[in-house]
């Protein structure tokens, strides 16, 4: 288990390089000058020439991009073409903003999407089941920036219940949580049904019915526990994609994230910010799989036989090659 876990995290630098590169290239597929875009109206050419050796634009972009990577290694996420500052300076504060409201929205969303999945598949069919699920496939249709928008009017504005932008107190994180929370949420009350659906129809279930066990120990202690892989993989995804994904909730609501900088940064193309805040959620991304790759280890006892068993067939191996000498 322990070597698995370091495998998995030499390959991330790895996976940081190609993400790296990848969004690199995108960016500079774009006609628009960098250069352009911070010198003033009028010019002249030792004025493009001096910009562009200042922030290593007159480089090939290979060279830029090694450039790029040295320095990120170094803590220098370079200079924003926007403010003139360092980046790092503009974007590490912004995490912690970024990753509260990724939390906040998955754990209410675990809070209240499991024991619905859970009811959903117990009365299956029933009436309650397709309330939830006629409620989920509206709510999962519902675009999230239109939502944050009629939320903001109604509430912020018209009622004035909730301030308009912000997050300094409680009511300022209430608009942004509901409109992230809602689409996930529909998505994931219907994942949670179906993976407790796939275990309540097993052998082992059966079984443990006709020994006389009560049907809650069935449901919680057979089902539920058998269901939670996919469980946590779509939890775990879940909350990587909020992250990231809150670019149009940030944006709608003001909120100073990582995604409100990222929008900021495209419409001015300050690449060098763009890259940092896309790296940092990479970065959280990678690590949130990692998690999940090793939970399993922790919750499916099979998982861990299986370590077990090719770190004795390996011994087995050596002792046999061993004897044979």
């Amino acid at each position: 288990m322990l070597k698995y876990a370091i495998k998995r995290i030499l390959m991330v630098p790895i996976l940081l390089l190609l993400v790296a590169l990848f969004i690199f290239i995108l960016l500079n597929l774009s006609e628009a000058d960098p250069v352009l875009l911070m010198l003033p109206q009028e010019y002249t050419q030792a004025d493009y020439d001096a910009m562009a050796a200042k922030f290593g634009l007159d480089k090939p972009l290979i060279v830029q991009y090694f450039n790029w990577v040295v320095k990120s290694v170094q803590g220098d996420m370079g200079i924003s073409y926007k403010t003139k500052g360092p980046v790092a300076d503009d974007v590490v504060f912004r995490i912690p903003i970024s990753l509260k409201l990724a939390f906040i929205t998955t754990l209410i969303m675990v809070v209240i999407g499991i024991p619905l999945g859970v009811m959903c598949a117990v009365k299956q069919y029933t009436a309650f089941d397709s309330i939830i699920n006629i409620l989920a496939k509206f709510m999962g249709s519902i675009p999230g920036f239109w939502l944050g928008l009629m939320l903001l009017i109604e509430f912020s504005i018209n009622r004035r219940w909730f301030p308009i932008y912000g997050i300094g107190t409680v009511k300022h994180w209430v608009l942004p949580v509901f409109t992230l929370l809602l689409p996930f949420l529909a998505n994931y009350v219907r994942q949670v049904r179906s993976a407790m659906l796939d275990c309540i129809r097993q052998d082992y279930v059966r079984t443990a019915r006709s020994k006389g066990a009560k049907e809650s120990r069935v449901i919680f202690r057979e089902a539920l526990k058998n269901a939670l892989l996919p469980i946590i993989t779509l939890t775990g995804g879940i909350f990587a994609t909020m992250i990231g994904g809150a670019v149009l909730v940030e944006k709608v609501f003001a909120i100073p994230g990582v995604g409100f900088k990222i929008v900021e940064a495209i419409n001015t193309r300050d690449i060098p910010t763009l890259l940092a805040c896309t790296m940092i959620l990479a970065v959280f991304t990678i690590i949130v799989q990692l998690v999940i790759d090793l939970s399993y280890a922790l919750v499916d006892p099979r998982i861990r036989g299986t370590f077990a068993t090719k770190k004795k067939s390996r011994r087995s191996r050596i002792k046999k090659v061993e004897e044979v000498r």
